[in-house]
């Protein structure tokens, strides 16, 4: 185990906690969903949000740090992406309306992971530069 891997671990799920748990209450009351669709929206919005923090490691690393444009990159998660929509949107079982508004929670939890890779890469490059 690498030191600190602990206290990684809790951020990791401090932070991803503090992001999607509003989400999913702000979806479930908008959307007046079920116990079991709730519990679905639960499961994509920790889905996404990993995808967001996959996506923020791909930028990272293959724009050399933003060096060069991201959009490639992003582009090409797309695919997997929508493929996570489309099996969120047969799982909720609902309206297509409903369907669409909570793709909007699902792209959000996308964001909040995306930045949240942004941090937490960059925040540990940052002090071990600073402490050299």
């Amino acid at each position: 185990m690498f030191p600190g891997s602990d206290s990684l671990s809790i951020a990791v799920e401090s932070a991803k906690e503090q992001a999607l748990r509003p989400l999913a209450e702000e979806c479930a009351e908008a959307l007046e969903l079920d116990s079991r669709q709730l519990a679905e929206v639960e499961n994509y919005l920790h889905d996404a949000w990993f995808f967001g923090v996959r996506t923020g490691h791909a930028v990272m690393v293959e724009t050399k740090m933003g060096q060069s444009d991201p959009r490639p990159v992003i582009l090409g998660m797309q695919d997997e992406f929508q493929e996570l929509m489309e099996r969120f949107g047969e799982a909720l079982d609902t309206t297509v309306g409903a369907t669409i508004q909570a793709w909007d929670y699902l792209g959000r939890a996308w964001i909040a992971g995306t930045r949240f890779s942004e941090v937490g890469i960059t925040a540990p490059l940052t002090e071990s530069r600073s402490e050299m």
